[in-house]
């Protein structure tokens, strides 16, 4: 079984062998791979957004 991060607690999260579902015996999330991905993507992209903000108000 492959691990990923958890999209809701950031603790080790469970990929089926058939990589279709996604879920985290932590926290309970689960998920469908291709939405977990997406998620992912979102959350990656608002770190990148809320980094460029701060950068632009405090460079160095």
């Amino acid at each position: 079984m492959l691990e990923a991060r958890c999209a809701m607690c950031g603790k080790k999260a469970q990929v089926d062998d058939d990589m279709e579902n996604v879920r985290c015996e932590h926290c309970g999330y689960s998920a469908k791979y291709d939405e977990y991905l997406e998620t992912m993507k979102d959350k990656a992209l608002l770190m990148a957004d809320d980094f460029q903000m701060n950068w632009d108000r405090n460079p160095l």
